[in-house]
This record gives C-alpha cells, sequence and structure tokens, in this order.
C-alpha cells in the first residue's frame, strides 16, 4: 500500500471535491484555520494563499474566507467543497502540518471534533469493551426540591436585594447550541438583532432538536440558568439581562474550535458585554487570540472547566479566559468537574434546575435537575452581569483603566476576594465558591489584585499546556523553546485523550493510553524536544471502539441480573427455555428451592477447586437473592452483593483459552486449546467433545489485526481472500470519501495487515489487506452503539505474501436463521487486548474481583489469540448478546456455534458491557438483508 500523508494524501482526497452548499462551519465538513505569519500583508497573502492551494491540491473545489469577517485578519478558514471529516486525527494533524509548510504559515490547525469533555443523559447508550467511560463521575441521586438552591448557595437573593436591577441593560452573548421557545424562557430578554447561527447560516439560533446532535437543547439549558425571567419555575442569575443566543455547535463536548471562535468574534461586534461558553475542546489559538481580542475590549469571558476529563479544557484553560469548576448543594466538588492551577473559582454544578428539553412530550416545558460545569459557569455569568449592573460598566472599566488592567482580571480579582471558602476546600477548585452578595457588596476601589497579574502570567506557558501536561503526566522541564505555535493544538488532543482514559487520575498506572495516534511531524518534532514528556505522549497505543462504556440503569442492570440467576436456579433447563426466560419468570425461580440450587453448587464448586471466587460470605449471596425474588427489579442491593451476583453470572465458567499449536500424527501443524483445562467447568465435554472440529480450521481461520504494525481488532477467512471484521475496525485502517456515511469508496491511511498466527506476530503468516470490498452504511467509531447500524465490513487481502505463504482455509458462514435453534452454546475466537480501564465500585474503588479474574485468566498474555466458550443470552434482530469472555480487541471476533453438525460461523462480534452482556451479528439475517454480501459470502 502506498503510504499517503499530508499534501499526498489531501490531493488524494480532493479527488472526491465536488461543489457543496453547506455553510462552511456544517459540523461534518473538513476543516482548517490557517494563520498568517505577522509580516504578512492580510489581502496579499490570502490571494497568495489561494494561488498556492490551487497548485498544491489540483483542484479549485475548496472555500477559502476570513475566519473573523471585520476582525483579526491574520485567520483564514480552509475547507475543501463536499469532503466531510473522516479522516483519522493524526492524518488531519499531518495536513495541517504540510500546509503549514507549503504556504508559509505561522500555524494550521484542523477542527478534529475530538472529545474533550462528557456531558448527561438519563438513558445512555451502551458501551464497549476496553474503552475508558464516564461511568463514575455523574452523581446519583435527585435534585434538591428546591429550585433555586443554586441560586441560595451564591447568595444571589441578597445580591438582587443589593441591586434590583438584577442585570438589566447587560448583554449576555452565549456562544452553544441554540435555544428553543420553552416556557422557562418565555419572559427572558433575548435581543434576536445579535444572534447568529453558523451552522444551518443565516441569524435564526433555533436549536433543531436534532436526534443527530449529541447535546440538543444543551443551549436552552444553560440560557435557562443564565437568565430565565422572574416569572419562570427556575430563575436564571441575571433574570433581567439581554441574553445573545449564537448558534454554533451541535455538540459541547466533541467542541470544534473555528465556529467557537467566530462566535466570540461575533460578540465583539455586536457589543455584548459577558461571553460565557459551557463548552470545551482543544486548545486553539484562533480561539484564544478571539478571547483575547474580547478581553481587550472590555468583555468578561468565561468558560466550563471541563466534566469527567481531570484536567480544565480548552478555552478554559486559557489564562486570559476566567475557568469555573463545580460543586454540589453541600459545598463539596461534583464528582465530575475539571480542577487544577487554572482554575478561578467554583460555583453549582450538580443538579442545577434548568430547562430540560430531552422528553418529546415535554420539550418546551421540561425541567430538571443538570450536572455539569456547564451550569456552573453559565450561573457565574449571571452573576458576573449583576456585578457590571450594580456598578456599572463605565465605571468599572475606568477603575481597570486606572489599575492598569483589563476589566476581565478586574472582575476576575474581585470574584475570587470574595469567594466563600468553605472548610477544607480543595485548593485545586480556585479561590472557593462565587458569593454574589460579597462580590456586589465589595467596592471597586477595594478590589485588590493581590499579584494576579503574576498568578496569571506563571500559568500561561503556552495557554495552559504546561498544567494539563503536569496533570497528566507528572512533573517535567517545559520546553519554551518546542514549537507551541506548530503542535500545541495536537498536543493537548492527546493530553485529553489520556486524561479520558484514566492517566493522570489517582491510582492509575502509566499504561492507561487512549486510541490516539500522534501525527508523524509531531513524534519527529518531540523527540528532539527538551522536556521528556513530550517524546512519551507521542509513543500512542491503543484500541479502537465504536462507543463509550456508560452504566446501565440501575433497575435494567438489576432485571438482567434477575433473568440470568433464574438460568442457574432452574435446574435441567433447556437451551430454548433459557433463553426465553423472562424477568418474571426467572424471578419465580429464584424461590428456595432455587436459592438451595445456586448455593450447592458454589459450595461444590469451592469444594472441588480449593477457591472461592465470590468471596466468603455466602449467606450474603443468599441474602441478595432473597431479596430479587421478593422485589424484583425494584431490589436495592449493596455494591458487596452487585458484585458477587455479577460474579456469579459473568465471571466464573466463562474461560479464555490460549491458542497454541500441536503435530499431527502426519505431521501438519494445526491450532488447538486445551480443552481439558479446569477452567472450562460445565463447557470442558463439549469442547472436547467438537476439538478435532476446532482444529480442522475455525481457529486457524482467524486473524489479528494491525493498523501501521498497531493491534487494532480481529477478523476472520470467510472466501480465499475476503475476512470480516467490523466497520469501526476498518474505520482504524481506512477514511470513508467522501462521506462517512453511504461513502462512495474508502481510502486507505495505514499500512493495514492481518496475522493469523497464535502470537499474532509470525511475517510469515501475515497478509496485506488491499481493499475495502463493502462495510455497513454507518460510521460507528465515537458514535453510541444503534443495534439498528451494521458494524461489519467485508476486506480483501493478497493471497500469497512476502514469504510465499498462502492464507489459511476460511469457515463457512451460516446461510439461514435454523442455526439459533442449536445456539445456547457458542465459542468466540479473537485477539483480546489489555483493557484500557478496569471497572469500580459505586464508591470508586477499583473492582477487585475484576482485577484477580483478568490476571487468572490472561496473565499479561493479551493481544494473542484466545478461545473463550459462552452462551447465547438473547436474541434481538440482527444483534444477539452474549456471555464469553471478550475485552478490546475482540472486535471483529469470530462466534461459532458448538452444536450442530458443522461448527460455522454464526455471528460477528462487535461490542460490549463490562459485566453484562457482549453484543454481535446474526451473519445469517446481515445475509438475508444484505444481497450484496449474501453473493460474496
Amino acid at each position: 500500500m502506498t503510504e499517503f500523508r499530508g499534501l499526498a494524501l489531501l490531493r488524494e482526497i480532493m479527488r472526491d471535491a465536488a461543489p457543496d452548499d453547506r455553510p462552511i462551519f456544517t459540523p461534518e465538513r473538513m476543516r482548517f484555520v490557517l494563520e498568517l505569519l505577522p509580516s504578512d500583508d492580510p489581502a496579499e497573502a490570502q490571494a497568495r494563499t489561494r494561488e498556492k492551494l490551487k497548485a498544491l491540491t489540483g483542484s479549485t473545489a475548496f472555500r477559502l474566507e476570513p475566519l473573523f469577517p471585520g476582525g483579526d485578519p491574520a485567520f483564514l478558514v480552509f475547507s475543501p467543497e463536499g469532503i466531510d471529516r473522516t479522516l483519522p486525527e493524526d492524518a488531519m494533524f499531518a495536513i495541517a502540518e504540510a500546509l503549514r509548510d507549503q504556504l508559509g504559515l505561522l500555524s494550521c490547525e484542523p477542527d478534529i471534533g475530538v472529545a474533550a469533555s462528557s456531558d448527561p443523559s438519563d438513558s445512555p447508550p451502551r458501551g464497549t469493551e476496553g474503552v475508558i467511560g464516564d461511568i463514575f463521575c455523574w452523581a446519583q441521586g435527585n435534585a434538591p426540591p428546591d429550585k433555586e438552591w443554586a441560586l441560595r448557595r451564591t447568595l444571589v437573593h441578597q445580591a438582587w436585594a443589593r441591586n434590583p436591577a438584577k442585570g438589566r441593560n447587560i448583554v449576555i452573548a452565549q456562544p452553544d447550541t441554540g435555544i428553543v421557545k420553552h416556557v422557562e424562557l418565555q419572559d427572558t430578554r433575548i435581543d434576536l438583532s445579535r444572534t447568529l447561527n453558523l451552522i444551518e447560516g443565516g441569524t435564526d439560533p433555533t436549536d433543531p432538536l436534532s436526534s443527530r446532535m449529541s447535546n440538543p437543547g444543551h443551549g436552552t439549558s444553560t440560557a435557562s440558568v443564565v437568565a430565565s425571567g422572574e416569572g419562570s419555575a427556575i430563575k436564571g442569575s441575571a433574570p433581567r439581562a439581554t441574553l445573545v443566543p449564537i448558534r454554533c455547535i451541535n455538540d459541547v463536548v466533541v467542541m470544534d474550535a473555528s465556529p467557537v471562535a467566530r462566535a466570540v468574534d461575533h460578540a465583539i461586534g455586536v457589543g455584548a458585554h459577558v461571553v460565557t461558553m459551557s463548552l470545551g475542546g482543544l486548545s486553539s489559538r484562533a480561539l484564544r487570540a478571539a478571547i483575547r481580542r474580547a478581553v481587550a475590549r472590555d468583555i468578561i469571558v468565561m468558560a466550563a472547566a471541563g466534566n469527567c476529563v481531570g484536567i480544565t479544557v480548552w478555552p478554559a484553560a486559557f489564562p486570559e479566559c476566567i475557568a469555573v469548576a463545580g460543586t454540589n448543594n453541600a459545598d463539596q466538588p461534583w464528582r465530575g468537574t475539571s480542577r487544577g492551577p487554572s482554575i478561578d473559582f467554583s460555583a453549582p454544578a450538580e443538579f442545577v434546575w434548568r430547562a430540560d428539553t430531552r422528553d418529546p412530550a415535554h420539550q418546551l416545558t421540561g425541567i430538571s435537575g443538570g450536572q455539569g460545569t456547564s451550569f456552573a459557569v453559565a450561573l457565574s455569568a449571571g452573576i458576573a452581569a449583576l456585578w457590571l449592573g450594580h456598578h456599572g460598566r463605565a465605571a468599572a472599566i475606568a477603575e481597570a483603566r486606572r489599575r492598569g488592567t483589563t476589566l476581565q482580571d478586574l472582575f476576575r480579582a474581585a470574584a475570587r476576594q470574595t469567594a466563600r471558602r468553605p472548610a477544607g476546600f480543595p485548593g485545586d477548585m480556585g479561590a472557593g465558591i462565587i458569593n454574589a452578595d460579597a462580590l456586589l457588596a465589595l467596592s471597586l476601589r477595594d478590589i485588590r489584585m493581590g499579584g494576579l497579574e503574576s498568578a496569571i502570567a506563571a500559568t500561561d506557558l503556552s495557554g495552559g499546556l504546561e498544567g494539563a501536561m503536569t496533570e497528566v503526566l507528572g512533573p517535567g522541564r517545559f520546553d519554551e523553546g518546542f514549537d507551541w505555535a506548530r503542535h500545541g493544538a495536537e498536543v493537548s488532543a492527546l493530553l485529553i485523550a489520556d486524561a479520558r482514559a484514566g492517566r493522570g487520575q489517582p491510582g492509575a498506572g502509566a499504561e492507561a493510553r487512549a486510541p490516539r495516534r500522534a501525527s508523524g511531524p509531531l513524534t519527529e518534532a518531540a523527540a528532539g524536544a527538551r522536556d521528556p514528556r513530550l517524546a512519551a505522549l507521542a509513543l500512542r497505543a491503543g484500541m479502537p471502539a465504536p462507543a463509550l462504556l456508560r452504566p446501565a440503569e440501575s433497575s435494567l442492570r438489576t432485571e438482567a441480573l434477575i433473568t440470568r440467576i433464574g438460568v442457574a436456579a432452574s435446574p435441567g433447563i433447556s437451551a430454548e427455555s433459557a433463553r426465553k426466560m423472562n424477568v418474571e419468570t426467572a424471578r419465580a425461580a429464584l424461590d428456595e428451592s432455587g436459592r438451595a440450587q445456586i448455593l450447592d453448587g458454589l459450595n461444590a464448586r469451592i469444594e472441588q477447586t480449593g477457591r472461592n471466587d465470590l468471596g466468603t460470605d455466602l449467606d450474603s449471596i443468599d441474602d441478595a437473592i432473597r431479596n430479587l425474588h421478593s422485589q424484583g427489579g425494584a431490589a436495592r442491593l449493596s455494591t458487596a452483593q452487585t458484585i458477587q451476583l455479577e460474579a456469579l453470572v459473568s465471571l466464573t465458567d466463562r474461560a479464555a483459552l490460549p491458542v497454541t499449536e500441536r503435530l499431527t500424527p502426519d505431521n501438519r501443524i494445526v491450532q488447538t486449546v486445551d480443552s481439558t483445562h479446569p477452567s472450562l467447568g460445565a463447557f470442558g465435554v463439549l469442547v472436547n467433545t467438537r476439538l478435532s472440529d476446532l482444529e480442522s480450521g475455525p481457529l486457524a481461520a482467524v486473524g489479528r489485526i494491525d493498523a501501521d504494525w498497531i493491534h487494532t481488532g480481529t477478523g476472520f477467512l470467510v472466501g480465499p481472500d475476503l475476512i470480516l471484521t467490523n466497520r469501526h475496525v476498518l474505520e482504524e485502517l481506512a477514511s470513508p470519501l467522501p462521506r462517512a456515511t453511504n461513502p462512495a469508496r474508502w481510502q486507505m491511511t495505514r499500512q493495514a495487515t492481518i496475522d493469523f498466527s497464535p502470537s499474532g506476530f509470525d511475517p510469515a503468516r501475515r497478509f496485506r489487506i488491499v481493499e475495502v470490498v463493502l462495510a455497513g452504511p454507518d460510521p460507528i467509531t465515537g458514535h453510541p452503539i444503534s443495534f439498528e447500524q451494521l458494524d461489519l465490513a467485508l476486506l480483501r487481502i493478497e493471497t500469497t505474501n512476502t514469504s510465499g505463504g498462502t492464507p489459511p482455509a476460511p469457515i463457512a458462514v451460516v446461510r439461514n436463521e435454523g442455526w439459533r435453534a442449536r445456539a445456547a452454546n457458542l465459542f468466540v475466537v479473537g485477539y483480546p487486548a489489555p483493557p484500557a480501564y478496569i471497572p469500580r465500585d459505586d464508591q470508586g474503588a477499583l473492582r477487585q474481583d475484576v482485577i484477580e479474574r483478568l490476571r487468572e485468566l490472561f496473565g499479561l498474555r493479551y493481544r494473542e489469540k484466545y478461545f473463550a466458550p459462552g452462551m447465547v443470552q438473547r436474541f434481538g434482530g440482527w444483534v444477539f448478546d452474549h456471555d464469553a469472555t471478550t475485552l478490546g480487541g475482540n472486535s471483529g471476533s469470530l462466534i461459532g456455534t458448538l452444536e450442530g453438525v458443522d461448527i460455522s460461523a454464526a455471528g460477528l462480534h462487535f461490542a460490549g458491557d463490562w459485566l453484562r452482556a457482549n453484543h454481535a451479528h446474526d451473519l445469517a439475517l446481515v445475509r438475508a438483508a444484505n444481497s450484496q454480501l449474501n453473493a460474496l459470502l
């Protein structure tokens, strides 16, 4: 495969460029921000850049326009026409670096839409194994009944009494997802003459509440916290201020910097007094420039610190921006808040009452308690408006001029000086909790800057990157000579990825890495940097996956336990009956007889193995099952009981056996497993019976897929030169063009191979992947799992490799759904990778039972071929659930049947949830639904 990098890759994708009438800030569009050299004449440089782009790309199908119309002329936006952002992030940064070099730019930064934070959901999607998630950052419970508790904790009511204007005549600009005509905003002063819509174009800021958006209604929620009127159920902290919503994003946690920068520039142009940003993402030179210009124009600019990532995200991390962390009703840190040296102060962020549009039946009337630093900064922005209105903006500006500082830093100093600091308040949460009453009571002349300027300068260090590096990688020697203008955005992307993967968190090991790769230019630059942390950051490893792991809703989780334990309590139950067992039938099986069946089996296991995988308290297990029997899904179990029951159904008798090789009497080498291994438990007899069938081909047909020599997933042969795997694995090897959905073609972007050896590392059995034959039509990686989407790809491989070897024999794929009738027992063959995280209990402690079980199953041998037996749990459409042991790296694994005449490929594993279920495509039904695939198999 030709290795495409930089301009070569850009030229290749420009072959698909075509006229495109979508606005340049449409989220899906490929887009780069170009920063001209300070010595350039802007008009001449723009014309010169356009001509160079034509020559470099061999095309005129692109847009090039100023990022800030009428503002800073140093920044331009370049966007190929008709091309969606489907390339991997390292490829986007490689293109940006090539453009910077060839066009003679100071910097070039791509919009990559990186996940930099998280936002809550009442109905979280099921996730995938091996991916760090946000499962323990959201507080459990209900919002306080007092809908104004957040205002009381910040003493806003007293501030209103001190200045009844309540923010009148102060203009607050809000870059976000836009707003809707919610009842909580019906008496909010919204100035539609100053609004803007950068997503659809025009000036209408209406949030479409589309299911394609990651955060529909977010702008409405935060707007209600800022400026809901006095007649609303929810009162904003500045109920008489003027709100200017700017629709510039669809997702507040996968943020593109360029439309937010344009939104800040627009806020400057329409005379905003405060800018509040309930969003966060990567470092961006253009966004920082816009914030600096806003601060110079006497605008107070603040942003959310971030959720569920630990480190402060940008723009809050910029020293010019005020960063707000989150607390709860007990004046303690909200468990999901970002923290660190960049934080100025905190405000309520846990169960803050807000307008809620998520229920389709109450989109324009719903309210609920929301979580996130989005609400902390929104509430604080309203308090900033109260402060400006109380002292008079002109007087505050005059005081800042007298002191030789900015209005921004004058407000920052006042807010920090008057912040309420409860006993034991953490030092990394800023000066304390913002206190609106004390803030307004403090006269302008009594504000103490107190070395604030030097403190801000100390945190500059290339716009907050040093602080983030220290949080994630530990202390080091910051390299001032490193080209931060050139590489700062990509460094921030890698830092955020590792922080989300758990690196830098207490108790996390240095191996906690994310599946994000560094571009070639950054890797080269980091190798020569004086700060060794940069080199460490550029050495990437990790696994792709379709979505983040999030917790099951508690009652659903309990019902799943009941159903699975009910099978264990029903001796002699048939496979078909086990599959059809519902919650009520299973619950009835947990009577005295059923409990005895379970406990007798556990005691027999302990006597046989001399080990108690579930702890010593079998009485506690008995009590838990009694509770499930009497209360069903409403049962409330202790953390220990939940862990023990999950272990009962998920962590025992689910072996993962390494695939090895043996020499047959006729001198053939076959791949095999130890069918007598005691960990097989009840599967031992069946596996031993089918061992010769497994050795005859199914084990050998499975291979490890690598991208640029890094383990990416699993695939298996279904034809002489065809392998099946997942589309989300394919997305690590190639990019769909010109759109992510229903692409016209796929562009290989990695050196992609499949290795069929047990070790996954044998050049003699490694074959190049040369072509994408077909793939599911919808993008998978980074999107919530939808069982309606096809996470499948059929790829062509070379039939003779460089060693002269040929691929093993393919495995037959089932042709009709009759296999389900004999499908109780199955097996998975794949290449599990080290888990990127370990589940934690409700108190946040690592699940030691899971750690011990992983150590028992795998030791330190990951990324090798394993055989794992299990059972079908549920059929649903073209997806079925199973309980065989899998980890990240098993994506694309073969699922075969252990029952029936012939062993064949019945399923394609694509995702799984820790301790709940794994998910696979039923290949018989997929064939029936896809005539092209059926013809090829």
